[in-house]
């Protein structure tokens, strides 16, 4: 009797044993999938940019609206805003941020600009008053007044909007897209309405 009992619990014991390896094989998994899931995660980084209100969340390879924005408006107050004294800061300041094209159209332009900065012994003044996204592009618009000041004089101000395209490598910034123009900023539907008066003014001629 003792001897069925002794068996009985041997083999319940045994049962009991493979029960608790496939548990903990199953658990194994489990963390083995969890760890995996966390490693492949893509990291977020929440930012609070100088400047603007609202919340910028960053990725390896993408950004919030807020984020591009507010790289947008950085951007566009130090080029809208160079003097003699301060062009190579923003030219390094820059240049990490941009394409190589880019880059060489910027430094050239820089360089232009500050020989007619000193030939006219003037210095160029901006003041953001807009900052846009356009989501249907992918393009930040920073919209300001801008003004040129000389020795006892001061240019009327004028609407100017720099045009950009910031794209997120490794969580860094990168200015793919950069143009500055006169008056507002150039989104879709004011580039559909130009090109329709421009097609309506092309008809018109035609047709006399």
């Amino acid at each position: 009797m003792k001897h069925k009992n002794f068996t009985q619990k041997w083999l319940g014991l045994q049962d009991s044993n493979k029960f608790l390896k496939i548990v903990c094989g199953f658990l194994l998994c489990v963390n083995l999938i969890l760890v995996i899931g966390v490693l492949n995660t893509e990291k977020l980084v929440v930012l609070i940019p100088q400047g603007l209100s609202e919340q910028a969340d960053i990725a390896q390879n993408k950004a919030s609206e807020g984020y591009k924005k507010s790289w947008g408006m950085y951007a566009a107050t130090l080029l809208g805003n160079i003097t003699p004294e301060n062009a190579d800061f923003i030219l390094s300041s820059l240049n990490d941020m941009v394409t190589p094209d880019i880059k060489l159209l910027l430094n050239d332009q820089v360089r232009a600009d500050l020989q007619t900065l000193k030939e006219e012994r003037v210095s160029s003044t901006f003041e953001v008053k807009k900052v846009s996204y356009e989501p249907e592009t992918d393009k930040v618009f920073v919209t300001g007044k801008h003004w040129i000041t000389g020795v006892g004089a001061k240019s009327a101000s004028s609407a100017q909007t720099f045009e950009f395209k910031i794209d997120i490598r490794n969580y860094a910034p990168v200015i793919s897209h950069l143009a500055l123009y006169e008056g507002e900023a150039k989104i879709v539907a004011v580039v559909k309405r130009d090109a329709a008066k421009e097609q309506t003014k092309k008809d018109q001629e035609n047709g006399k």
